[in-house]
């Protein structure tokens, strides 16, 4: 497995922190990275991405690094929270109550849809105030806000939707933190100051 460790670098310069995608890695090739690579890098790695939860049970997986990127479904919820320390992509009250029902509570980042795009899971920008305010009597910790943004774009529009990402951030959870950009715009997040950023194929390929 070859790994670039100059994705590493490149956060730590910007002194943001990264979501690690395994979801793609076999267990064995997940647990290598875990033992032999995060020791090295941990201060700028904020955790590994799976998005199913067959995966990470397969993978045997710590919960204190493991986090959860892939859609919620009502009836997987509860082993999601038992096997995930953190859950990206939180946008509904239905599964937030869920969530907040076990013994095992998991941080959470509210996805918020902000190419707008049909295909894209998350809540409207504009609806994010009274999400959060139905949130609040849940016994959850909210980290910040997250998005998936369009895969197809050009410079511009992606520092655009990462630029919104930071203003809805600083109007209703400032201090809090931003997860978003992919291995293909990382380092545009990463210029404009997004704190968490998800690559798995620019370390992996």
């Amino acid at each position: 497995m070859n790994i670039h460790t100059e994705v590493f670098e490149k956060v730590k310069k910007a002194k943001a922190r990264i979501l690690v995608v395994t979801k793609y890695l076999s267990p064995e090739d997940t647990h290598y990275f875990l033992e032999k690579v995060l020791p090295t890098y941990k201060s700028c790695i904020f955790g590994i991405g799976e998005n199913r939860i067959e995966r990470i049970t397969e993978k045997n997986l710590p919960r204190e690094v493991t986090h959860f990127i892939g859609n919620l479904q009502s009836k997987k919820i509860p082993e999601i929270a038992r096997l995930c320390s953190t859950v990206h992509s939180l946008c509904s009250l239905s599964h937030a109550k869920i969530l907040a029902s076990g013994d095992r509570l998991p941080s959470v980042f509210i996805e918020v849809n902000i190419s707008g795009s049909a295909k894209k899971q998350g809540i409207a920008p504009e609806e994010l105030g009274d999400f959060l305010a139905q949130l609040q009597d849940l016994p959850l910790k909210v980290l910040g806000i997250s998005a998936m943004g369009a895969g197809d774009f050009t410079e511009s529009e992606k520092r655009a939707e990462f630029r919104r990402l930071i203003a809805l951030r600083d109007e209703f959870l400032p201090g809090k933190s931003i997860s978003a950009g992919t291995s293909r715009d990382f380092e545009i997040a990463l210029e404009e100051g997004i704190d968490v950023v998800r690559v798995g194929e620019r370390i992996f390929q």
